[in-house]
């Protein structure tokens, strides 16, 4: 659970601190924090986990040489702390320009507090509304999880009428779909507010993936909260996968396979279960990586494209994002790569999403570096577009190599 940045920052303890943005406070309005805390622990940054508001003393770190200063900002802003704030109160001067301007510069919300309130007093009572959000959550939670078993109970194993009452209660959109991206289920009770990350949940039966949960909240709705419904649900949607999608050996194959390439396990581990997988071990393969730019769900998008385009695709979904792999044969591949790049840029070209395709390799074993590198395309940005959204990493191979090898300054 977590509360919105600006809501802290209005609270009565720390608006008794006269809190002043000093930097980054275009972030302030996207920004959640989910637990507070105090620290004058200069290298405190490895200890946190992220989207905490870190309450800190000023004399400490204002005592602290200008590049120990840019030091203690960028360790935060790596660790995604959610704002730091800083007592300036009874230093006489501001803070510094070396703590104001890296903090800018990376996006951390930095505050000065002006006059002097106990941090305890603001930490108990953020941290005492966000637990009371986490017991509610647990409460609502567990009533959904008893009226989807009493559906269960009624319907059977049927997948649909469990999705429905869970976007209904949860005012979000639901999908099942399998580790191939491949859609089980799915409903839009809610229109998804803006262009929210999905919230996935993994379902296992006896420690294998046969699918994952895929919730788009709508508007107002709490990723956190969807996440934590996910979990407690997870064993239900289970059953009723269990007994109606069994999964085949060739899709479990198919999954094993495709779990270790976006992992990245070793040559002689691919190659070995690229042949279960039925891509044999001499053959050219690319890997492609599509994430979502809207309010859609991706598996059920890229499904068709791929279907069209390339049928013979091995697909895994993950984190939000979808990657695939398409053999290419051992003749004419050039050709066959072309031919599936410009048909999904016409199946996907009014849709909601973004994808890159990889280079091609020679050999399944070497498919982890096709998809390295298809993302490492998709991090350029603006740049790789080249006035479609599916595009082609080999049009910027000077642009990876630059990305890879040199500073940014050099690149």
């Amino acid at each position: 659970m977590a509360i919105p940045l600006a809501e802290v920052l209005e609270s009565e303890p720390l608006r008794q601190a006269d809190p002043q943005v000093r930097a980054a406070a275009d972030r302030v309005g996207g920004t959640v924090v989910r637990w507070v805390h105090s620290s004058e622990v200069v290298q405190i940054a490895p200890l946190l986990h992220g989207e905490e508001l870190l309450l800190t003393g000023g004399q400490a770190l204002l005592g602290l040489k200008p590049a120990a200063q840019q030091e203690y900002v960028r360790g935060l802003a790596d660790r995604r702390v959610a704002a730091v704030a800083v007592e300036s109160a009874g230093l006489g001067r501001p803070l510094s320009a070396e703590l104001i301007a890296p903090a800018e510069d990376c996006g951390l919300p930095l505050v000065e507090l002006r006059r002097v309130v106990p941090f305890v007093d603001v930490a108990e009572e953020i941290n005492r509304r966000i637990v009371a959000q986490q017991v509610l959550a647990y409460q609502a939670a567990d009533a959904l999880s008893q009226r989807l078993a009493e559906r269960l109970a009624a319907y059977g194993p049927e997948v649909q009428p469990l999705l429905e009452l869970t976007g209904t209660s949860l005012q979000a959109q639901a999908a099942l779909v399998d580790p191939t991206g491949t859609v089980l289920g799915s409903t839009g009770t809610a229109e998804a507010a803006g262009d929210p990350e999905p919230v996935e949940t993994d379902i296992m039966v006896g420690g294998i993936p046969l699918a994952k949960l895929v919730m788009l909240p709508g508007s107002g709705g709490d990723r956190d909260f969807l996440a934590m419904v996910g979990e407690r649900v997870a064993s239900i949607l289970a059953l009723a996968v269990s007994q109606r999608h069994q999964p085949t050996l060739e899709q479990m194959a198919n999954t094993e396979f495709m779990r270790a390439v976006v992992q990245g396990a070793n040559r002689a581990k691919l190659l070995e279960l690229s042949e279960a997988a039925g891509v044999p071990s001499g053959e050219p393969v690319l890997l492609m990586a599509f994430r979502r730019t809207g309010s859609v769900q991706l598996p059920g998008v890229l499904e068709q494209a791929l279907r069209q385009c390339c049928p013979d695709a091995r697909t895994y979904l993950e984190d939000g994002e979808m990657c695939a792999l398409v053999p290419l044969g051992t003749s004419a591949t050039r050709q066959r790569r072309a031919a599936v790049l410009a048909g999904l840029q016409r199946q996907l070209g009014a849709a909601a999403v973004v994808g890159v395709v990889g280079p091609t390799v020679q050999d399944p074993g070497d498919a982890p570096w096709s998809l390295r590198e298809a993302r490492l395309s998709y991090a350029l940005g603006p740049a790789a577009r080249a006035g479609n959204n599916v595009w082609d990493s080999e049009n910027f191979v000077v642009e990876r190599l630059a990305a890879r090898e040199l500073s940014p300054a050099a690149a």
